[in-house]
């Protein structure tokens, strides 16, 4: 069986069987193929998508330092954003859009200017999006989270609503309103918005640490460490919940 077809096949096997022995699997081979750059970086997924982000990140950046891989780039970012290195992704953003503009990185640039607290230009790259598509889910729900920042809770509140009547299962609407309520003591609200998004994803690391979060500050610390436990069982480096 040919290399390409022993890797397919195992991709295969991940996303259907057990993983982890996939996983197995696929590093045997990479150590007798560790010059094929494709094999290194399907590794590097499967490793993110397990919470292995050291040895991911190793492998991505091993694949930008030899062959300037945008996808790695991507996915690199992708795992700074997850473990609140927000400094780490804008530059490695940078890096990809000097090389190409896209759309999606610069929306993501966005929204990793909103957590590094530079509003006005996380703004100014939505109302961009926003003018060329009043409806662009991302951008608003971005927006949303910048008024949430500024205190202006109603109107974030309305930008969110707006997504619902989009798109009646975003998560990050529903998980968003439910903070929102939170902040405004509107608790029985805020429960209501946060289960809502559990019954649609209960694996969203982001769901479940703020509706943990929510339970912590109403005394329920029963059910604030269960979904604690949770989050954690879907993103084991993220030294926020170990705090909490």
């Amino acid at each position: 069986m040919s290399l390409n077809l022993q890797i397919n096949k195992l991709l295969k096997k991940f996303e259907t069987g057990n993983k982890l022995d996939s996983y197995k699997e696929l590093k045997r081979i990479f150590k007798k193929n560790k010059q094929n750059n494709l094999l290194r970086y399907n590794l590097a997924v499967i490793q993110q998508k397990l919470n292995l982000n050291e040895e991911a990140r190793f492998n991505y950046n091993y694949l930008i330092k030899t062959e300037n891989s945008l996808k790695a780039m991507i996915n690199l970012y992708n795992i700074d954003i997850i473990e609140a290195k927000y400094k780490e992704a804008l530059d490695t953003i940078n890096k990809i859009l000097k090389i190409e503009q896209i759309d999606s990185v610069l929306k993501d640039k966005a929204f990793v200017f909103y957590k590094l607290n530079k509003i006005k230009e996380s703004k100014e790259i939505c109302i961009f999006y926003l003018k060329k598509n009043n409806n662009d889910l991302v951008s608003l729900n971005i927006i949303g989270q910048c008024l949430f920042h500024e205190v202006k809770y109603d109107e974030a509140i309305k930008i969110f609503e707006k997504i619902l009547e989009i798109d009646s299962k975003n998560l990050s609407a529903l998980n968003s309103l439910g903070r929102t309520y939170h902040e405004k003591r509107e608790s029985v609200k805020a429960e209501k918005y946060y289960l809502r998004a559990l019954e649609i994803n209960n694996l969203s690391f982001y769901v479940l640490n703020n509706i943990a979060g929510f339970y912590r500050e109403e005394l329920n610390y029963n059910k604030a460490i269960n979904y604690y436990e949770h989050a954690l069982s879907v993103n084991p480096n993220n030294a926020y919940i170990y705090n909490n």
